[in-house]
C-alpha cells in the first residue's frame, strides 16, 4: 500500500469547480461594492462635518448621543449612495469597467 496521498485528487473531489460568473453578475457586484465604498466615504464626510458644530453646553451629550449620531450618519450615507450619491460610485464604475 502506497502511503502517499495525492492532494490535488482529493481537492478536485471535495470542491466543485467554480463556474464563471456572467459579465452582468460581475457588473452588479462591482456596482454594489462601489456604492458601499461611496457610502463609507459619505459617512466619513458627515462625521467630519459634525466636528465643525460647536458644543454650546446647554444640553449635556454623552456616549449614547455619539453612537446615535454615528448610526444616523451611516443610514443616511447608505441611502444617499443608493440614490445616486455624489457620483463617486459612477466614476469608479467607469474606471473599473474599462477594457
Amino acid at each position: 500500500m502506497d502511503p502517499r496521498i495525492d492532494s490535488s485528487a482529493l481537492l478536485s473531489q471535495a470542491t466543485p469547480a467554480p463556474s464563471k460568473p456572467h459579465k452582468g453578475q460581475n457588473a452588479d457586484k462591482l456596482r454594489e461594492s462601489a456604492q458601499q465604498f461611496e457610502a463609507i466615504f459619505i459617512q466619513q464626510m458627515f462625521k467630519e462635518m459634525r466636528k465643525t458644530i460647536p458644543d454650546d453646553g446647554l444640553i449635556q451629550r454623552g456616549n449614547a448621543d455619539d453612537i446615535y449620531a454615528q448610526m444616523q450618519d451611516l443610514e443616511a450615507a447608505k441611502i444617499t449612495a443608493q440614490q445616486g450619491g455624489i457620483g463617486l460610485a459612477d466614476m469608479m464604475m467607469q474606471q473599473l469597467m474599462k477594457d
